[in-house]
């Protein structure tokens, strides 16, 4: 199973930001997972929000902000990392799960993965269709993971995975408390039957995954050692 920190080593350190991915592989992680959108002036940034407040206090909105003026503010002495330099602070094996939170940053997404050489190490998810549709037009070699956020989702797979050729599909923990644990362990069967990967996220409770775990192809924590020493794997 492979293990994915959640916007980094996030437990311990700022998310999305270079030190979370580097710690994250350092303590064992096969790689991270983030999230991009694409700037004014058309780079590839490393946030979770339409705007950076969150993290870095300013109200600035990603799209409509230039990568210099994103980066007059810092997230405890981090500044927002573009996706080029995370490939370039990760060794060349680690896995990266390229969330598209923005559109309009698929395809430069996918140019920039392409010119690292990364396509065999790269997922790409999304909640948003269109986003996924585009890259797989675009590279039929790319890794594209549906992300299931809302419990229709859940049902449209089949449609999806026909349409888009998916790869993986990507669960949360949390579709137990929405489906129930029986329906959610047939649902994710289901996925195993039809030669899906499952990539689950947000998972923290180790506990609470031991039910699924056998199921699934990879996790995304916040907790990086914790399910590292739940899996045996621990430095």
């Amino acid at each position: 199973m492979i293990v994915l920190g959640h916007k980094g080593y996030s437990a311990k350190y700022p998310e999305n930001t270079l030190l979370a991915f580097r710690k994250a592989v350092e303590h064992g992680a096969d790689g991270v997972e983030l999230d991009v959108w694409l700037t004014s002036d058309g780079r590839v940034v490393v946030n979770h929000d339409p705007t950076i407040k969150e993290n870095y206090g300013a109200d600035l909105k990603v799209k409509e902000s230039t990568l210099d003026e994103l980066r007059e503010y810092d997230f405890l002495g981090e500044r927002i990392p573009t996706l080029e330099e995370v490939y370039e602070a990760l060794p060349d094996d680690a896995i990266v799960n390229v969330e598209v939170k923005d559109v309009d940053a698929a395809l430069p997404s996918l140019e920039i993965v392409k010119g690292y050489g990364a396509l065999d190490r790269t997922i790409f998810s999304s909640f948003h269709e269109e986003a996924l549709e585009m890259i797989r037009d675009a590279s039929p070699e790319a890794r594209i993971a549906l992300l299931v956020g809302r419990p229709y989702k859940v049902y449209e797979f089949v449609r999806l995975l026909r349409r888009l050729k998916l790869n993986y599909v990507n669960p949360p923990i949390m579709g137990e408390k929405i489906m129930g644990k029986f329906t959610f362990k047939f649902y994710l069967r289901l996925l195993n039957w039809m030669g899906v990967r499952i990539v689950m996220w947000t998972v923290n409770d180790v506990e609470q995954f031991r039910p699924y775990a056998k199921m699934c192809y990879g996790v995304i924590t916040d907790e990086v050692e914790k399910m590292l020493e739940f899996l045996g794997r621990v430095r």
